[in-house]
């Protein structure tokens, strides 16, 4: 049994204006597939289409979360 892999695009663009450190993580041209937020010196990134929440200790390993998240449950 194989799984085919497949490379995802995605931008990260900083949202301004926000109480806390704010990332938003996009496939360009179709969706937002989250956002992330840096709480208390941790990185609480949010699924946009069920609003699961998953914590990382850096900014790469929250995106990294987020796309595995979407990957294996949103696609």
């Amino acid at each position: 049994m194989s799984k085919k892999l497949e490379n995802i695009d995605i931008e990260v663009n900083e949202l301004k204006g926000k109480n806390l450190p704010t990332w938003e993580v996009v496939i360009p041209n179709k969706k937002s597939i989250g956002l992330i937020e840096k709480v208390e010196g941790r990185y609480r990134a949010t699924t946009t289409k069920t609003s699961n929440i998953l914590f990382a200790n850096s900014l790469e390993s929250s995106i990294n979360d987020l796309l595995s998240y979407f990957t294996l449950h949103e696609k």
